[in-house]
């Protein structure tokens, strides 16, 4: 019964914007098949031949009206009846409505990203290498909220919100709404599209009864595009994660791509992962990245991307790395093919 009412509350939506000829709405969607060869941690020696997977399977609509403007986006790899940990189930990664009063005050409020990480502002359809980086459980992820942005003001922009619990992220498993809180905000320099700057500052709060500490992340990035190079650096940083104390987490990652021509592009990624225990010894992990991404279509439309993943650092022992932010502790090779619309 509940993933009835869930799919007909999402064709509903789907629909609604179709019954409004004034409104300008556009509908996108793109899924994604993966492959994997190789262990990717260490001790896996049952399940380290060929398999496939599913990585997004997203549809979704955009719609604006004047200076109002919607979006909703379902993923279809995720189930109805999954976790709910903002209150919203998984199948639904954005459902958010807003008003434009000018390039400084677009106000949005819904389900959407908080506005914490750089590469995590992509879309997946957009991703340099086969899938998020390890630095993704440690930003705030999506929630539900009410932000205000800014664009275009000299080049500099903004996003400031105020959410409930970031129960998605991957360093949060606290928070209850109407006690517990998240604050994210964000500012940033563009140069067109040659050089891209940010920083940006995140917390989820306890709820005011526990003694567990509040969780808070920072980032800073930068991306520069000069004709057929791009390089990305990207840091961020958690602490307190899970609501503890002196357990803190870092990631950071340098990246280098280089087109070849119009269908191959050629790439490097190299991630740092630093964990900080209240108890023990620190510990790191490194997944070094190397790979193509080869375009069949214009804009990912149509495109497949191939890595070959080294690690390195603590992969195993006493001191292994068990830190939320995700990484392979042993080689792997990875494939993903995506078509969207």
């Amino acid at each position: 019964m509940k993933k009835s009412l869930i799919t007909l509350a999402i064709a509903a939506a789907v629909a609604a914007p179709m019954t409004v000829s004034a409104a300008e709405a556009k509908f996108f969607g793109y899924s994604q098949i993966t492959a994997a060869v190789g262990k990717g941690s260490v001790g896996n020696t049952a399940a380290d031949g060929l398999r496939f997977g599913i990585g997004s399977i997203r549809l979704g609509y955009k719609v604006k009206q004047d200076k109002a403007w919607g979006k909703l986006l379902a993923d279809f790899g995720k189930g109805a009846d999954g976790q709910t940990y903002i209150g919203v189930d998984e199948i639904i990664k954005d459902a958010v409505v807003g008003y434009k009063f000018s390039d400084a005050a677009n106000v949005m409020a819904g389900v959407f990203k908080t506005p914490v990480g750089m590469d995590f502002g992509l879309s997946t359809k957009d991703l340099d290498i086969t899938q998020r980086g390890m630095e993704a459980p440690l930003v705030l992820e999506r929630a539900a909220g009410l932000m205000v942005s800014g664009r275009n003001l000299s080049g500099f922009g903004y996003d400031l919100g105020v959410f409930n619990p970031t129960g998605r992220s991957g360093a949060v498993d606290f928070g209850t709404a109407g006690d517990a809180m998240g604050y994210a905000g964000r500012v940033m320099y563009n140069m067109g599209k040659t050089l891209h700057v940010e920083a940006s500052y995140g917390t989820s709060t306890q709820d005011s009864g526990s003694t567990a500490e509040d969780y808070t992340v920072f980032g800073v990035a930068g991306a520069y595009k000069m004709d057929a190079m791009t390089f990305k650096a990207e840091y961020v940083a958690g602490s307190s994660v899970l609501g503890v104390k002196d357990a803190d987490e870092a990631v950071w990652y340098v990246h280098g791509g280089y087109a070849i021509n119009d269908t191959v592009e050629a790439v490097v990624r190299y991630y740092s992962a630093t964990q900080s225990r209240p108890v023990g010894n620190d510990s790191t992990l490194g997944n070094a990245y190397i790979g193509a991404n080869i375009y069949l279509a214009e804009k990912n439309n149509a495109r497949i991307q191939l890595n070959y993943v080294l690690a390195s650092g603590d992969t195993d022992g006493a001191d292994a790395y068990t830190g939320v932010a995700k990484g392979y502790t042993d080689d792997i090779f990875l494939a993903k093919f995506q078509v969207g619309f």
